[in-house]
């Protein structure tokens, strides 16, 4: 037969054995301390944030300062009361040394999904100064990166570009691609909008890039690309056979202004 427990007594000691007007003493010490503690760490919390704040403002001026653009959403703030950033602009910047600089600093603004790097005012193919090495460091610091415009600029290779997972549309315009690497365009697996082409008038009539081959070459490559559903192609003119070869994309063919 179990054994029926023994009904509890409060020890000589206990709380409960204590005086009703003592035990509410304790309590309302007990709840002062537990405020206090709420308090300070909200009073921590608000510090750290205003800190933060603080540091991002810091950075903006400083990429400003580099001769950079910062794009805002209108009437947007975050959480932590800063404004949202819809896109970073880097064209005016001349320097590379410079131009890494601002890419660094960038970079701790948070996630920033598109970025501008094509030269104001340029229409010649190596115009910019953002390169592969470029590139590499674009992808460290902005992984999510899904706008990404480098016109005119002096970019010879893909496989950097083929790192960057997220990019959905692509500016390529006016870029000394090597003939190697022209397909390459077919492991762009995430662009669903490629504008590229070689509008640059002072381009010779036997510059690679007017060669029908080199071009039937591009074309081949960009017709495997898996997600591309739109396609700006600049300063050509396409036969019927090439045609047939874009036949599931929409394709817009354009020209500078």
């Amino acid at each position: 037969m179990s054994k029926i427990p023994a009904k509890y007594l409060p020890g000589k000691f206990s709380l409960a054995s204590w005086p009703a007007w003592i035990q509410m003493v304790v309590a309302c010490f007990a709840g002062a301390l537990f405020g206090g503690y709420a308090a300070s760490t909200a009073a921590i919390s608000k510090q750290e944030q205003s800190a933060q704040r603080q540091m991002v403002s810091s950075s903006m001026d400083h990429f400003i300062k580099l001769g950079g653009e910062i794009i805002r959403q209108p009437d947007s703030v975050s959480d932590e009361g800063l404004p949202v950033i819809s896109k970073l602009g880097f064209y005016a910047i001349e320097s590379r040394y410079r131009l890494q600089q601002a890419i660094f600093c960038g970079g701790s603004f948070g996630d920033i999904r598109q970025l501008d790097f094509a030269p104001l005012g340029a229409n010649k193919v190596g115009a910019g100064i953002v390169d592969g090495n470029v590139l590499k460091v674009i992808a460290r610091n902005f992984p999510n990166v899904e706008y990404l415009d480098v016109s005119h600029c002096d970019v010879t290779e893909l496989a950097p570009i083929q790192n960057m997972k997220n990019v959905r549309i692509l500016k390529i315009l006016n870029n000394p691609i090597e003939y190697a690497e022209l397909q390459g365009f077919r492991q762009l697996d995430s662009v669903t909008e490629l504008w590229v082409g070689w509008p640059d008038p002072k381009l010779e009539s036997d510059s690679l890039y007017r060669n029908l081959e080199v071009r039937k070459t591009m074309l081949q490559s960009i017709a495997e690309m898996k997600n591309l559903k739109k396609l700006y192609l600049f300063d050509m003119r396409l036969r019927e056979s090439e045609r047939k070869l874009l036949e599931n994309f929409e394709v817009i063919n354009a020209r500078m202004n």
